[in-house]
């Protein structure tokens, strides 16, 4: 018996559950359910490794004007749950937490926010690390 559990420990540690997946899988799950929305916005930048602080700023003159696809794939990247909790502990402060309070979804007046950019890493991490246990 102790032996079984023991086996079943180590295959849930090798394969873990879907819900411990990869939270850039999730992302794109979510996308590639954006049927309406910009298709070059989403292949491009639908990618927790493709969106950081130093390209925050190329994605949005690229896909502001793109309909409601910034919105949305904000959604998808965000689960729409307020991080603010997290934002907080990892340095984020000011009208920046705005940005983790996604459950109201993004804010639209984004040159209000250009000093944000440089919290966007830690943001986007926050997102993340929802998805890794969500």
């Amino acid at each position: 018996m102790l032996l079984n559990l023991f086996y079943i420990f180590i295959f849930l540690l090798i394969f873990p559950p879907f819900s411990q997946s990869d939270p850039n899988l999730k992302l794109k799950k979510c996308c590639q359910k954006l049927v309406n929305d910009d298709k070059e916005c989403v292949r491009r930048f639908c990618d927790f490794e493709a969106i950081s602080q130093a390209n925050v700023l190329n994605y949005l003159s690229t896909c502001t004007d793109r309909g409601e696809t910034v919105g949305h794939m904000w959604d998808c990247a965000s689960s729409r749950i307020d991080h603010t909790e997290c934002c907080k502990e990892k340095g984020v402060s000011g009208k920046c937490l705005e940005y983790c309070a996604a459950h109201d979804g993004v804010p639209t007046n984004y040159l209000d926010y250009l000093f944000c950019v440089e919290s966007f890493n830690e943001i986007r991490d926050c997102f993340k690390e929802y998805l890794e246990i969500h």
